[in-house]
């Protein structure tokens, strides 16, 4: 379908829907019939909306997902928060999800993407850019679908696009930990509205349209989970990065994680995220135990309530105990240093422990 061109917005299931539609593993390289993100964070979206070329697009069949702006922005958040190659964009750097909705960077960042800017561009989206994005919308036409009705849109490319979906979809780029949009305070949802408001009146003008004209109804299996990208992601930055705020404690210890993450990965060939995740999170507590036997911080680690059988919640949970620890006890954060990896203490790769595991440590 070389006519077809296939506008991926950010955080709005483009992965997923770009591997569907090629059959690949992972995302394809962006170009004229895929628009997204390039290697110097720009978006190749721009000659699409700009209303000189109009004409030109008119032969081809264009389509995108829009999400809405508030569950949008808490995904792009807790996806983008640890990968420094995107935070180093920012100025200031964001300490926290508030900050992150207030900086000017971060705002109506659809529009601007579709107007071909640069990720988090310092110039900000104007009326004149929606103008010109609904303008494409509604002339070329392009095509829009609601992340929220996943299945549906998916259906609704078949009838207007052409294009025939495997009835078994792989959910590709999962964030790993974020939280829902109704345990958000109902203050910052309204805050991430009246900083986005061109991209909420974007959104609802788009669902508007969608409810109003798409009588399709998808039937489609989705699998796949988070624990799908935790090797990707443990091979790039410690695993630690997504649950902890005190990077110090990282960097303190980073022959072991850096140890502990080769061994893993490159020694041991783990592949299932879950795996990873569990063996990880008993190693690094085996480990500090080894190292700070009497420590009060060990104990708090290892009582029975930080433990989930959720791997990633178990993580979560250990990275809560160390930030509100060196919070109380900010004068022993350099007490805590230069763990090494003893292999011993890892445990059995083919099945690893859980709560048994937990039961054994804290015996010791």
């Amino acid at each position: 379908m070389s006519e077809t061109i296939f506008i991926h917005i950010p955080k709005t299931g483009g992965t997923t829907i770009n591997t569907a539609m090629q059959g690949t593993y992972w995302q394809t390289t962006p170009g004229f019939n895929y628009r997204h993100i390039l290697p110097d964070k720009s978006s190749n979206c721009g000659d699409i909306f700009n209303p000189k070329n109009a004409d030109e697009f008119k032969a081809h069949i264009l389509f995108m997902m829009l999400r809405h702006p508030v569950d949008r922005l808490i995904s792009e958040y807790y996806f983008i928060k640890e990968r420094k190659e995107f935070t180093k964009l920012l100025k200031p750097h964001p300490k926290d999800f508030e900050s992150y909705i207030r900086n000017r960077q971060t705002q109506n960042y659809v529009v601007n993407f579709l107007k071909g800017k640069r990720m988090y561009s310092t110039v900000a989206a104007t009326e004149d850019d929606l103008e010109d994005v609904l303008e494409a919308i509604d002339e070329l036409p392009i095509h829009v679908g609601i992340f929220e009705q996943f299945s549906d849109s998916l259906a609704y490319f078949t009838d207007t696009v052409g294009i025939e979906w495997n009835k078994d979809i792989a959910i590709k780029r999962m964030t790993l930990r974020r939280p829902k949009v109704s345990e958000v305070s109902e203050e910052l949802k309204k805050l991430i509205e009246e900083c986005n408001s061109l991209d909420m009146e974007l959104y609802n003008y788009c669902l508007e349209r969608f409810e109003a004209s798409n009588k399709a109804k998808g039937k489609f299996a989705f699998h796949g989970d988070r624990y799908d990208h935790i090797v990707a992601y443990a091979s790039r930055s410690c695993l630690y990065e997504f649950c902890l705020d005190d990077k110090n404690f990282i960097k303190q210890n980073f022959a072991f994680f850096k140890d502990l993450t080769f061994f893993l990965i490159n020694d041991q060939k783990i592949k299932d995220g879950r795996v990873l995740t569990s063996t990880w999170n008993q190693t690094f507590l085996a480990t500090f135990k080894k190292h700070f036997p009497t420590s009060s911080l060990g104990n708090e680690l290892t009582a029975p309530a930080v433990f989930n059988d959720d791997p990633i919640e178990h993580a979560h949970n250990i990275g809560q105990v160390i930030d509100t620890f060196f919070i109380a006890n900010n004068s022993e954060k350099g007490n805590y240093r230069n763990m090494e990896l003893d292999k011993s203490l890892i445990p059995s790769i083919e099945s690893p422990k859980k709560k048994g595991f937990l039961k054994n440590l804290l015996r010791k």
